[in-house]
């Protein structure tokens, strides 16, 4: 049998045939890609919203391409962007546009001075630590909660994430939420929804469907004569973790658009710090948002800004500074930044100081920038577990690859222990070709 997989993540939807792991290559042929859509335009300050009929558009170019490639394919497994929302029905036609986790309204003050962000924490403040603290500003549960507070939820809608109701247009079957996408949702205390929360955010009248496995498909889909079974989606960052193959034990520090530290663990121990559920029955420990990729092409595209402004050709800014960086000391001449540029795990306002005319080049930016972030992973991580003496550092996502100095950054911090990269480029569908194997045996 023949498994397909498709990554729908916030920039690009991407595909791949998935191997027969874990003897094999986790991929087949090429990668399929398709930009994801652009946000609506002409919405109010903070609103970050998706047609999803355009996203269903890109992902079935992404299938139509892959089943090309594999006539013979009857599976798809996917994984996808945590956080955000969409309510669909039972059929699974939406019912609102899809609101992304990039959404930042519940951050704006309302007509009582707070924002909905601080109203919600208070009045779940004692509950937080059950849901695992995942309580951000484009949490499903929050921003469906905003959807309440402005009279715009469907009444008898299913709530999915964008990567859920994506399945459930293509089978045509009422959303379900898989455990790794139901973050901030999920009692991890006593296990399934977490009714007390729901209500109190009036939520509890949405139809919130029984949690899907990975082993029985939600249903089946028709792709130019194909018929897949499809499965439940599966969170990227788990996705990710395990086709990087994180192991128990093992410190992860993921850096892609955003970065994360993370452990696996057997069971829930109340904590300051959020915990998902991962795969194979663990736990994942982590702290996330952690500014990352997001904030280093902030700085590209400021060096770019002159230039595009005046349509001239910028050639492969990022290319560029790599090397510039690569050729600047690894003290970045004394310039310090700080690219906490947006709120995150390690504040809300960025800096650049010890400025001077020597040392004021792109090349040293972009090592003061990569020294703060491997400075904010060390300290995330000692957050995480401050009496780990990590022995193993799993070392993955596609920014990781493309900065050589973080590796031996982040070797500098953690001098016993031995840092692993990721032997696959593409891991979050490396990922779901570990799930598709586990699956089928």
């Amino acid at each position: 049998m023949t498994a397909l997989g498709i990554d729908i993540g916030s920039t690009t939807i991407k595909g791949a045939v998935l191997g027969n792991t874990p003897t094999g290559q986790p991929l087949v042929g090429a990668v399929a890609k398709a930009p994801f859509p652009h946000p609506v335009t002409g919405l109010p300050p903070g609103c970050f919203e998706i047609d999803p009929h355009q996203v269903l558009h890109a992902t079935r170019q992404v299938l139509e391409s892959l089943v090309q490639q594999a006539p013979s394919a009857n599976r798809l497994y996917l994984c996808g962007q945590m956080g955000g929302a969409v309510v669909c029905d039972t059929q699974g036609q939406p019912l609102t546009r899809y609101l992304s986790w990039r959404d930042q309204r519940a951050t704006l003050p309302a007509a009582s001075g707070h924002t909905l962000l601080q109203e919600a924490t208070t009045l779940l403040a004692d509950i937080l630590p059950e849901i695992g603290n995942e309580l951000k500003p484009g949490s499903t549960s929050l921003l469906l909660h905003a959807l309440k507070r402005t009279g715009n939820l469907p009444a008898q809608g299913v709530p999915a994430t964008i990567g859920d109701a994506m399945a459930a247009m293509l089978t045509n079957t009422a959303p379900r939420i898989h455990p790794t996408m139901a973050i901030g949702l999920l009692n991890l205390a006593q296990g399934g929804w977490h009714r007390q929360m729901l209500c109190r955010l009036g939520l509890d009248h949405l139809h919130w469907q029984d949690l899907p496995n990975l082993v029985t498909p939600l249903g089946t889909t028709l792709c130019k004569g194909s018929q897949l079974e499809v499965f439940a989606v599966v969170g990227d960052q788990q996705g990710a973790l395990f086709g990087a193959g994180l192991l128990p034990g093992e410190l992860s520090l993921n850096v892609s658009t955003g970065a994360q530290v993370s452990r696996l663990v057997n069971q829930y121990t109340p904590a300051a710090h959020q915990t998902r559920h991962y795969l194979d029955g663990l736990l994942l420990e982590t702290i996330t948002h952690i500014p990352a990729g997001r904030s280093l092409h902030a700085l590209v595209d400021l060096l770019t800004e002159l230039s595009r402004a005046q349509d001239l050709p910028v050639g492969n800014p990022w290319q560029t500074i790599t090397r510039l960086a690569a050729q600047a000391p690894q003290d970045a001449g004394g310039l310090a930044a700080n690219i906490a540029f947006f709120s995150s795990a390690v504040g809300d306002s960025g800096s650049l100081t010890g400025i001077r005319l020597e040392n004021l080049s792109a090349g040293n930016l972009l090592v003061a920038a990569t020294r703060d972030l491997a400075t904010n992973l060390a300290h995330c991580a000692r957050q995480l577990n401050p009496h780990a003496a990590w022995n193993k550092i799993r070392l993955s996502g596609g920014l990781s690859r493309d900065l050589p100095l973080l590796t031996a950054l982040i070797q500098q911090y953690f001098p016993t222990a031995t840092v692993l990269d990721s032997a696959v480029e593409e891991e979050t569908l490396a990922g779901l070709a570990n799930i598709a194997s586990a699956s089928k045996a």
